[in-house]
């Protein structure tokens, strides 16, 4: 894996957070989104537990991965201790082929966009393949007693990932576009990351039928470099673009 994509999925890790509480992935939301787009919480399929588990596929320009993750959600408060994931001292995924896969701990703000991130998560390697299908059991453990065990019945399914992007800057504004890749539909969200080498990633969501993006008064000093691409994101998985190096 390229250094550059390491860097970058780490941040991944830490932006894709949706809703809200943990890939909160759009703030840390477990879709990617706690405040744009994607799906609300009256369609996840563990509304009345503390935490939502997700196995996911990664549609990525490098080759096809996974991503398993675990978020918390209805939390109200801002503090980042309030959920069930805090006391959680290790989340083992149990995959239907026998594997098991230890998560890590993720818990951050972004503090560009405000996402809140309270979630377990690990990234496959590039093309490290799709996760069979199958049902995938979620362990949560508190020291050496199990707290919580939660099944996940999982389909494959990609969509294609966004080509032809390109950024500028206009004064302090971050300027993106790309072309989209086909059979988008209104319950998928674009999202644009930007990783600053040795700075918090900076990131926002988009509406699935965007082409463009601006974000503006980046937090960045002339001369900053690091990566960047754009995501988009559906109810199971994510596909990226390519990372380009930038120089701000």
């Amino acid at each position: 894996m390229s250094k550059n994509r390491s860097l970058t999925w780490i941040f991944l890790g830490m932006v894709t957070t949706m809703f809200a509480c943990g890939d909160e992935d759009h703030s840390g939301d477990p879709n990617g989104s706690p405040n744009g787009p994607g799906p609300g919480p009256e369609t996840r399929p563990y509304v009345n537990d503390p935490v939502w588990p997700n196995v996911w596929t990664i549609n990525a320009f490098d080759g096809p991965s996974y991503e398993f993750k675990s978020n918390c959600t209805n939390v109200e408060s801002d503090e980042l201790e309030t959920c069930f994931l805090w006391t959680v001292t290790a989340v083992i995924v149990e995959a239907p082929d026998g594997r098991r896969f230890e998560l890590d701990k993720d818990f951050n703000i972004n503090s560009y966009s405000g996402e809140v991130t309270r979630r377990f998560v690990l990234y496959g390697p590039p093309d490290g393949g799709l996760p069979v299908a199958g049902e995938y059991r979620f362990l949560y453990y508190e020291g050496e007693e199990i707290a919580l065990t939660q099944v996940v019945d999982y389909t494959p399914e990609t969509v294609g990932y966004p080509t032809n992007f390109t950024w500028r800057r206009e004064g302090d504004d971050f300027v993106a576009e790309w072309t989209p890749p086909g059979g988008t539909r209104p319950d998928m969200w674009y999202k644009v990351l930007i990783f600053p080498f040795g700075g918090n990633v900076i990131s926002n969501v988009f509406e699935w039928d965007a082409s463009s993006a601006r974000l503006p008064n980046i937090p960045l000093v002339d001369g900053a470099e690091g990566t960047l691409n754009v995501a988009i994101y559906f109810q199971d998985g994510f596909s990226p673009s390519e990372y380009l190096p930038f120089t701000w």
